[in-house]
């Protein structure tokens, strides 16, 4: 059974969390939670209160950039054009990546969550179309282009042609 939080416990949570989102991206994993208290206007012990650890909250924070990623793999799905729409969605993936210090080593920290499960199965279905349309090498997988992602933060265009099927 989920609790119902109350209004002020939910603002709070929700500063708490764009708070720690802010930290971890600007300072990586090693943001400290009293600047992630700081920010969020709320004291330590609040932070402890609703995480246990500081690897909880990262976890959290991690877990709702992974939604975002599930939700662009989807969006991508519905686009008509398969070759166009990976395109975009591993560029989208990439600028996450870019912005938030972060996300490689916290994304290694939630990888058995469901979230991760989901953006996995996400990923795999747009590989999976991109392929079918003649835009993706067929020996390309949801995981390799998971684990290219960082890569492609840094030379989109060089990845996104070792990508692309041969005609």
């Amino acid at each position: 059974m989920t609790a119902t939080l109350r209004s002020d416990a939910k603002r709070n949570l929700d500063r708490l969390l764009a708070a720690a989102s802010e930290c971890f991206a600007e300072h990586g994993v090693d943001a400290s939670v009293d600047e992630i208290a700081r920010r969020a206007g709320v004291g330590h012990g609040t932070v402890f209160r609703r995480f246990p650890t500081k690897e909880a909250l990262l976890v959290a924070v991690m877990v709702e950039r992974v939604r975002d990623l599930t939700r662009a793999a989807e969006e991508a799905l519905e686009d008509p054009e398969p070759g166009p729409a990976f395109e975009r969605f591993l560029r989208r993936a990439a600028e996450v990546y870019a912005q938030n210090r972060a996300i490689v080593e916290g994304f290694e920290r939630c990888v058995e969550t469901e979230e991760v499960g989901a953006l996995k199965v996400a990923v795999g279905r747009l590989v999976r179309r991109a392929q079918h349309a003649g835009a993706v090498r067929r020996d390309v997988t949801a995981e390799d282009v998971m684990d290219l992602v960082p890569a492609v933060s840094r030379h989109p265009d060089v990845v996104l042609d070792g990508l692309r099927a041969t005609r």
